[in-house]
Protein backbone atom coordinates (compact mmCIF):
# COMPACT_ATOMS: atom_id res chain seq x y z
CA UNK A 1 0.00 0.00 0.00
CA UNK A 2 2.75 1.99 0.64
CA UNK A 3 4.73 1.45 -2.68
CA UNK A 4 1.02 2.52 -4.44
CA UNK A 5 1.02 5.79 -2.42
CA UNK A 6 4.41 7.02 -3.29
CA UNK A 7 4.15 5.84 -6.88
CA UNK A 8 0.83 7.85 -7.20
CA UNK A 9 2.68 11.23 -4.95
CA UNK A 10 5.56 10.60 -7.79
CA UNK A 11 3.06 10.54 -10.69
CA UNK A 12 1.11 13.55 -9.57
CA UNK A 13 4.30 15.71 -8.58
CA UNK A 14 5.42 15.08 -12.75
CA UNK A 15 2.43 15.43 -14.04
CA UNK A 16 2.38 18.90 -11.64
CA UNK A 17 5.65 19.56 -12.98
CA UNK A 18 4.41 19.42 -16.65
CA UNK A 19 1.27 21.34 -16.21
CA UNK A 20 3.39 23.91 -14.90
CA UNK A 21 5.67 24.03 -18.07
CA UNK A 22 2.24 23.88 -20.48
CA UNK A 23 1.38 26.93 -18.19
CA UNK A 24 4.62 28.90 -18.90
CA UNK A 25 4.64 28.37 -22.09
CA UNK A 26 0.60 29.25 -22.47
CA UNK A 27 1.10 32.74 -20.46
CA UNK A 28 4.17 33.53 -23.02
CA UNK A 29 1.85 32.94 -25.85
CA UNK A 30 -0.51 35.31 -24.42
CA UNK A 31 1.67 37.81 -24.17
CA UNK A 32 0.79 41.26 -26.55
CA UNK A 33 3.85 41.48 -29.37
CA UNK A 34 3.50 45.06 -30.38
CA UNK A 35 4.86 46.33 -34.30
CA UNK A 36 7.47 48.17 -32.04
CA UNK A 37 8.38 44.84 -30.87
CA UNK A 38 8.56 43.32 -34.12
CA UNK A 39 10.17 46.21 -35.86
CA UNK A 40 12.97 45.86 -33.34
CA UNK A 41 13.58 42.52 -33.81
CA UNK A 42 13.41 43.11 -37.28
CA UNK A 43 16.04 45.94 -37.07
CA UNK A 44 18.43 43.68 -34.71
CA UNK A 45 18.27 40.93 -37.66
CA UNK A 46 19.01 43.24 -40.65
CA UNK A 47 21.56 45.48 -38.87
CA UNK A 48 23.40 42.14 -38.26
CA UNK A 49 22.95 40.74 -41.47
CA UNK A 50 23.89 44.58 -43.44
CA UNK A 51 27.42 44.89 -41.35
CA UNK A 52 28.29 41.11 -42.10
CA UNK A 53 27.60 42.19 -45.79
CA UNK A 54 29.40 45.07 -45.76
CA UNK A 55 32.04 45.60 -43.44
CA UNK A 56 35.52 43.47 -44.74
CA UNK A 57 36.28 40.25 -42.80
CA UNK A 58 39.86 41.31 -42.29
CA UNK A 59 38.71 44.24 -40.50
CA UNK A 60 37.17 42.67 -37.39
CA UNK A 61 33.60 41.25 -36.48
CA UNK A 62 31.17 44.11 -36.14
CA UNK A 63 29.11 44.19 -33.04
CA UNK A 64 25.54 45.35 -33.76
CA UNK A 65 22.23 45.90 -32.37
CA UNK A 66 19.43 48.50 -31.97
CA UNK A 67 17.59 50.08 -28.76
CA UNK A 68 15.28 52.20 -28.04
CA UNK A 69 16.04 55.21 -25.55
CA UNK A 70 12.61 56.13 -23.71
CA UNK A 71 13.94 59.55 -22.67
CA UNK A 72 14.40 61.44 -26.11
CA UNK A 73 11.95 58.46 -27.84
CA UNK A 74 14.36 57.59 -30.52
CA UNK A 75 15.69 54.09 -31.87
CA UNK A 76 19.43 53.84 -32.56
CA UNK A 77 21.06 51.02 -34.50
CA UNK A 78 24.74 50.67 -33.96
CA UNK A 79 27.43 49.06 -36.03
CA UNK A 80 30.80 48.75 -33.74
CA UNK A 81 33.57 47.57 -35.49
CA UNK A 82 37.49 47.31 -34.42
CA UNK A 83 39.17 48.88 -37.54
CA UNK A 84 43.28 49.79 -37.94
CA UNK A 85 44.55 53.34 -37.21
CA UNK A 86 45.17 53.93 -40.60
CA UNK A 87 41.40 52.94 -41.39
CA UNK A 88 40.14 55.05 -39.24
CA UNK A 89 38.86 57.75 -40.81
CA UNK A 90 35.58 60.00 -40.95
CA UNK A 91 35.81 59.55 -44.63
CA UNK A 92 35.84 55.82 -44.49
CA UNK A 93 33.13 55.59 -41.63
CA UNK A 94 30.94 58.06 -43.65
CA UNK A 95 31.54 55.38 -46.50
CA UNK A 96 30.45 52.29 -44.23
CA UNK A 97 27.63 54.35 -43.16
CA UNK A 98 26.26 54.52 -46.81
CA UNK A 99 27.25 50.85 -47.57
CA UNK A 100 25.35 49.61 -44.64
CA UNK A 101 22.21 52.00 -45.51
CA UNK A 102 22.91 50.24 -49.06
CA UNK A 103 22.01 47.23 -48.17
CA UNK A 104 19.51 47.56 -45.91
CA UNK A 105 17.72 49.27 -48.56
CA UNK A 106 18.57 47.19 -51.07
CA UNK A 107 15.36 45.52 -51.69
CA UNK A 108 13.23 48.90 -51.44
CA UNK A 109 12.19 50.49 -54.69
CA UNK A 110 14.99 53.26 -55.52
CA UNK A 111 14.90 56.95 -55.09
CA UNK A 112 14.32 59.58 -52.06
CA UNK A 113 11.86 57.67 -50.20
CA UNK A 114 13.75 53.92 -49.98
CA UNK A 115 14.95 54.15 -46.87
CA UNK A 116 11.60 55.09 -44.94
CA UNK A 117 9.98 52.50 -47.34
CA UNK A 118 12.36 49.67 -45.57
CA UNK A 119 11.62 51.36 -41.51
CA UNK A 120 7.63 50.95 -42.69
CA UNK A 121 8.25 47.22 -43.68
CA UNK A 122 10.99 46.76 -41.47
CA UNK A 123 7.62 47.10 -38.09
CA UNK A 124 4.91 45.96 -40.69
CA UNK A 125 4.43 41.94 -40.28
CA UNK A 126 4.69 40.41 -43.45
CA UNK A 127 1.49 39.09 -43.65
CA UNK A 128 -0.09 42.47 -42.88
CA UNK A 129 -2.60 44.22 -44.59
CA UNK A 130 -2.06 47.77 -43.75
CA UNK A 131 -3.65 49.11 -46.95
CA UNK A 132 -4.04 52.97 -46.44
CA UNK A 133 -3.93 53.18 -42.86
CA UNK A 134 -0.21 53.53 -42.05
CA UNK A 135 0.53 55.60 -45.25
CA UNK A 136 2.71 58.19 -43.32
CA UNK A 137 4.64 55.87 -40.93
CA UNK A 138 8.00 55.35 -42.88
CA UNK A 139 8.08 59.08 -43.22
CA UNK A 140 7.63 59.27 -39.98
CA UNK A 141 9.88 56.53 -38.50
CA UNK A 142 13.01 58.15 -40.62
CA UNK A 143 12.89 61.07 -38.28
CA UNK A 144 13.08 58.74 -34.60
CA UNK A 145 15.36 55.92 -36.14
CA UNK A 146 19.12 56.82 -36.57
CA UNK A 147 22.07 54.68 -37.42
CA UNK A 148 25.77 55.08 -35.92
CA UNK A 149 28.31 53.46 -37.00
CA UNK A 150 31.52 53.55 -34.37
CA UNK A 151 35.37 52.39 -35.59
CA UNK A 152 36.93 51.74 -32.16
CA UNK A 153 40.70 50.50 -32.01
CA UNK A 154 41.65 46.80 -32.12
CA UNK A 155 42.14 45.56 -28.82
CA UNK A 156 46.05 45.19 -28.82
CA UNK A 157 45.73 48.79 -30.16
CA UNK A 158 43.85 50.08 -26.97
CA UNK A 159 47.06 49.24 -24.80
CA UNK A 160 49.00 51.61 -26.52
CA UNK A 161 47.60 54.72 -25.35
CA UNK A 162 45.51 57.67 -26.80
CA UNK A 163 43.48 55.50 -29.17
CA UNK A 164 40.81 57.83 -31.35
CA UNK A 165 37.29 56.16 -32.17
CA UNK A 166 35.51 57.79 -35.38
CA UNK A 167 31.51 57.76 -34.98
CA UNK A 168 29.26 58.46 -37.54
CA UNK A 169 25.87 58.74 -37.22
CA UNK A 170 22.78 59.90 -39.23
CA UNK A 171 19.02 59.50 -40.09
CA UNK A 172 19.06 56.53 -42.78
CA UNK A 173 18.30 58.93 -45.98
CA UNK A 174 21.38 61.37 -44.73
CA UNK A 175 23.31 62.35 -47.44
CA UNK A 176 27.42 62.68 -47.09
CA UNK A 177 27.24 65.91 -45.92
CA UNK A 178 24.44 65.40 -42.73
CA UNK A 179 25.72 62.84 -41.02
CA UNK A 180 27.51 63.90 -37.70
CA UNK A 181 30.95 62.85 -37.36
CA UNK A 182 32.92 62.86 -34.10
CA UNK A 183 36.59 61.73 -33.63
CA UNK A 184 37.28 61.21 -30.03
CA UNK A 185 40.06 59.90 -27.87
Amino acid sequence: MLRILMVSCILLSAGHAGAQEQDVLKRLMNEPVTLFDWGIAQLDKDIKRAAQRTIPKYVGDPVTGSFYDWRSNRVTLFVSVPVPKESRTPAACAMTFQDVVGDLTRNTPKGPSAAGWYLLNAFKPKAHFWADRFEDVGAKLLDVVTLEITFIPATYEAFEGKQQRVRCMGRLDASYEELTVEVTS
